[in-house]
């Protein structure tokens, strides 16, 4: 599997460590030049991100950093759909890996149901699994046992970006929904009804985020925080209700039945 490990310029040691961490499970990985949101003109960033919708779709402003985050991810899309992969796994240069994670991509390389996007790291906060499969009933001879992992379905996406996998279908889909975004990276793929999304994760995540670097290098690189008014206050909880509600009725709407995703 195509493995893109995203690194801001200049965050050598990070990247040091990383290879060290892929090196030793055999994993070759192409590393992704991070966007320095901090270095982009005016019109770099106004090319993708939207004021507007900003301020529509989100409480506050994103700092440099966070557009610099997701134009990152953005180009590992574009480049999954440019350079026709199947499928890619795409690293933040924090990430820890699971020694088992070779296996965990072959299973997933094998899923014959359609999915967009595998999320594989340990989100903030305990996800509620609306259903699961296990790993070892989708692919053969991936020396995955069984109860090892599952393929699960959430009541709501996690949030973190540290690593997860996206298909070719899942890459068009993000291109063509996200040309402008408003959001930070992390909370817009939760919303995976805006890009027709078929979202899964895997338990327990194989891929989780070092203890000596959970701020990332990109999101801080330019990073200018707006002091959180009352206002902005307020605005953020009516954005997080009218998210639970819209998660609500997608989820209701939505028709996946993860049995069918493991082999007879």
């Amino acid at each position: 599997m195509q493995i893109f490990v995203i690194n801001l310029d200049g965050s050598s040691q990070r990247m040091a460590e990383m290879s060290q961490r892929l090196k030793r499970l055999n994993l070759a990985f192409e590393r992704e030049s991070a966007v320095n949101g901090a270095k982009l003109s005016a019109d770099q960033i106004h090319k993708f991100y939207q004021p507007l919708l900003n301020r529509k779709h989100y409480r506050r402003p994103l700092s440099a950093g966070e557009i610099g985050c997701y134009l990152s991810h953005r180009n590992c899309w574009q480049k999954i759909r440019d350079q026709q992969f199947n499928h890619a796994l795409i690293l933040e240069d924090d990430a820890e890996l699971d020694d088992r994670l070779p296996s965990v991509l072959a299973s997933i390389a094998q899923i014959a149901e359609p999915w967009d996007i595998i999320k594989l790291c340990d989100p903030p906060k305990k996800k509620t699994v609306l259903d699961s499969v296990a790993m070892a009933s989708v692919a053969k001879d991936s020396g995955i046992a069984d109860g090892d992992f599952k393929l699960c379905l959430y009541n709501k996406v996690p949030s973190r970006a540290t690593g997860y996998v996206v298909s070719a279908a899942g890459a068009i889909k993000l291109l063509k929904a996200r040309e402008k975004f408003a959001r930070p990276l992390d909370d817009d793929l939760q919303f995976y009804w805006e890009y027709s999304g078929n979202v899964f994760g895997i338990e327990p995540t194989p891929v989780w985020n070092a203890q000596s670097s959970l701020q990332s290098d990109i999101d801080n690189a330019g990073n200018r925080r707006c002091r959180t008014s009352l206002l902005r206050q307020l605005k953020g909880v009516l954005m997080k209700v009218r998210y639970e509600l819209l998660r609500i009725k997608y989820n209701r709407l939505r028709k996946v039945d993860l049995s069918s995703y493991g082999n007879p």
